[in-house]
């Protein structure tokens, strides 16, 4: 069973990113260095990160079977952090969100189920630049563009970021890595239905 963990003071959340608060920039992911992020494009999907703006985030929960995250407010709201194009169906290679180190393993803990009291200061999208891979036949490299969700806690001011890999593996070796955009949208909850009452019993006459 899932245990949870609470993170509600300033120097718990001081060990998610002490390198970040140096530079505006969000966290670099684990294997390259990063550029200053680039505008955003401007067809991208899902809602405007700003909507998070304010709001009282109280729990984080990611998902064990699918690449997703979701982000439970105060007021009952729960947006997803999603990958673009993703199917659950026909998944084809398997995606995975990544995050800051220091968040992530926050998340590792507490197995992927993490109780907070933390207020969104900003949040945002963000173009990353990471090197993908392919060394199947022959090794090749390229400069890949994704979107990512960054976003800072006024208990911290520190930037964290969450984005999505791709990889392919042949006999224990990956052979394949390249990044995909990630989305914020809210979780629609289906209406609860109503169950039928049941009909009264006759009342005898008199």
């Amino acid at each position: 069973m899932p245990r949870s963990t609470t993170v509600t003071s300033s120097s718990e959340l001081s060990s998610l990113d002490t390198s970040s608060r140096t530079s505006t920039p969000p966290p670099p992911s684990p294997t390259k260095s990063r550029r200053q992020p680039v505008p955003l494009r401007l067809n991208s999907i899902g809602i405007d990160p700003s909507v998070l703006v304010g709001k009282v985030l109280t729990r984080i929960s990611r998902s064990s079977k699918h690449p997703s995250m979701q982000l439970h407010f105060s007021d009952d709201i729960t947006y997803q952090i999603l990958v673009d194009g993703y199917d659950p169906i026909h998944r084809g290679l398997p995606k995975e969100l990544e995050m800051d180190p220091c968040f992530g393993s926050l998340l590792d803990a507490a197995d992927g189920q993490l109780n907070v009291d933390l207020t969104i200061d900003d949040c945002t999208l963000i173009t990353l630049t990471d090197k993908a891979f392919e060394s199947r036949q022959r090794q090749q490299r390229w400069d890949q563009n994704h979107i990512a969700v960054a976003f800072k806690f006024s208990q911290d001011q520190a930037w964290h970021c969450v984005w999505a890999t791709l990889t392919d593996h042949e006999n224990g070796h990956c052979v394949f890595r390249s990044y995909d955009d990630v989305y914020l949208e809210q979780l629609q909850r289906s209406p609860r239905k109503r169950r039928p009452r049941a009909p009264s019993p006759p009342t005898k006459s008199q």
